[in-house]
C-alpha cells in the first residue's frame, strides 16, 4: 500500500515535469529560428482583398485559381492589421515598414503556427522567410524537460 509521502513525491514530480516541459517549449519558442527562403510551399496562407472589399485569406496554390474566378481584387489587404477566422486556422496579418518584407501573416490553429513574411512586387508574391511551430517543438521540450529532471534527481541525490 502507497503512503501519502509516495503519492506527494509522485504528484511533485508530475507537476514539475509539467512546469519545466512548459518552460522549455516557451525558451525553444523564442529561440527557433526563421528560415531564410523564397520558394513557397502550397499551404502557405496569404492575406487579399476580395471582391466584396473584405480581407480573405488565400492559400499560395490557390492562388491563380481565385484569381481566375474572379474572387480576388489585389494581394494587398484592405486593412494594415487585421484578423479574420477561418474554418481551420486563425489568420492574423501585420504591415510592417523598414524590413525586407512588407506583410507578415500568421495562420494559427491548436496544433501548428506558421509566419509567413512576404512582399508583393507588381502582381507578384515574394517570399522573404518563414517560422513554423508544430509538434516537433513540443516533442523536443519533452525530451529536454526529462533531461533535465533526471539531472535535478541525480542532483538531489548527491545530498543524501
Amino acid at each position: 500500500m502507497t503512503t501519502p509521502t509516495t503519492f506527494r513525491r509522485i504528484f511533485g514530480w508530475m507537476m514539475a515535469f509539467v512546469g519545466v516541459t512548459w518552460m522549455w517549449t516557451v525558451a525553444l519558442i523564442l529561440a527557433w529560428p526563421p528560415e531564410k527562403t523564397n520558394v513557397w510551399e502550397p499551404h502557405f496562407r496569404l492575406v487579399a482583398t476580395c471582391v466584396d472589399k473584405e480581407a480573405c485569406g488565400v492559400a499560395f496554390s490557390q492562388l491563380a485559381t481565385e484569381r481566375a474566378k474572379g474572387k480576388l481584387t489585389a494581394l494587398v489587404p484592405p486593412e494594415p492589421n487585421g484578423e479574420i477566422g477561418e474554418i481551420e486556422s486563425w489568420l492574423k496579418w501585420k504591415t510592417t515598414a523598414g524590413t525586407p518584407w512588407t506583410y507578415e501573416v500568421t495562420s494559427s490553429s491548436w496544433n501548428f503556427q506558421t509566419t509567413v513574411k512576404y512582399r508583393v512586387e507588381g502582381d507578384k508574391p515574394v517570399l522573404v522567410e518563414v517560422q513554423r511551430f508544430d509538434k516537433t517543438l513540443f516533442f523536443y521540450a519533452i525530451g529536454l524537460a526529462l533531461f533535465t529532471l533526471t539531472g535535478i534527481y541525480l542532483r538531489s541525490l548527491r545530498k543524501q
